[in-house]
């Protein structure tokens, strides 16, 4: 069973100590919302991180990650003229295993399942 963060109001903050970043700086969680349930994570991770991360997805060139106008539906790839955004994947690189990593620390897993993260 995983633990479940319980907020009683909007600002509470979580504090957590046991999730290491790069630089050493405090992570804790805000609360922004009960209903659902919503929260602001602080130095999760910072620019080297997100940097390194957009870089590799945008060098990708295989087809199921590299780049490209995002599609609708569950079964191949559809375009629809109302959704103009463009997606690319980084789910192997060193960057992007660290911070997945961290989630499911944030998330409050004892081992790392590659197959509950769905890539970045």
């Amino acid at each position: 069973r995983q633990f479940i963060f319980a907020p009683r109001y909007v600002g509470e903050i979580f504090e957590l100590p046991h999730v290491k970043v790069p630089n050493n700086l405090p992570v804790w969680l805000e609360v922004m919302s009960l209903q659902p349930r919503v929260f602001d994570i602080f130095n999760f991770f910072d620019r080297a991180e997100s940097a390194a991360i957009v870089d590799k997805a945008m060098k990708e060139t295989s087809e199921t990650h590299r780049m490209k106008r995002s599609s609708t539906g569950a079964s191949g790839y559809n375009v629809n003229s109302q959704r103009t955004s463009e997606n690319g994947f980084d789910t192997h690189g060193t960057q992007a295993q660290a911070v997945k990593r961290r989630c499911m620390t944030i998330l409050g897993f004892d081992e790392y399942e590659e197959s509950l993260t769905d890539g970045l």
